[in-house]
């Protein structure tokens, strides 16, 4: 039964106060007994202290986001992913928060770079995909702009420019300038 009501939340990763709302259970002692049971029968699995999964095959961009928070997966990792950037980056996942943290779980290292409060809470082109807050494209250039002084990208075809600008007025004089130098060519 328990499991069943964690599937249909179509969420991946669950913290131990995801558990406790979703299973509505109060009482931390009799959610600690349930967890427990429930990872003998394997029905869940143990990702990092307080932190389960009903699956291996988890969403990583899901567990970033819990990991930290407030965070949103962008920079690297977005870049790979859309052929932006040649450099492997599939065994590290890349996020902006409120501060900077490094945590490896399994092969998988989860790096968080500290960007200002103003930038980390502006919902511009920030996506929901699949449970997880994600950069569009344009966002996780200009995040990488913005940490990065001009930094090389391999591949800016297909970009939209007019969204990269539009975004990139939530950052500094330095980031818009450098949007602005990109979209000229």
């Amino acid at each position: 039964m328990s499991l069943k009501k964690l599937i249909s939340t179509k969420k991946t990763v669950f913290s131990v106060e995801d558990l406790s709302k979703i299973l509505n259970i109060n009482n931390r002692d009799y959610l600690r007994v349930l967890l427990s049971r429930m990872f003998k029968r394997k029905e869940i699995m143990r990702i990092r202290r307080g932190m389960y999964a009903y699956t291996d095959e988890y969403n990583q961009f899901e567990l970033a986001n819990k990991l930290k928070r407030p965070s949103y997966v962008s920079f690297e990792r977005i870049l790979y992913d859309n052929n932006i950037i040649f450099q492997d980056s599939s065994n590290k996942i890349t996020s902006m928060a409120n501060n900077s943290y490094v945590e490896k779980i399994d092969r998988v290292s989860f790096h968080y770079y500290k960007i200002k409060n103003d930038i980390l809470y502006d919902p511009t082109g920030i996506l929901i995909e699949k449970g997880a807050r994600v950069a569009s494209i344009e966002r996780a250039i200009c995040d990488t702009i913005y940490l990065s002084k001009n930094y090389y990208f391999d591949n800016l075809n297909g970009i939209n420019k007019e969204k990269l600008l539009s975004i990139s007025q939530i950052y500094n004089k330095r980031t818009k300038q450098e949007v602005k130098k990109i979209c000229s060519t």
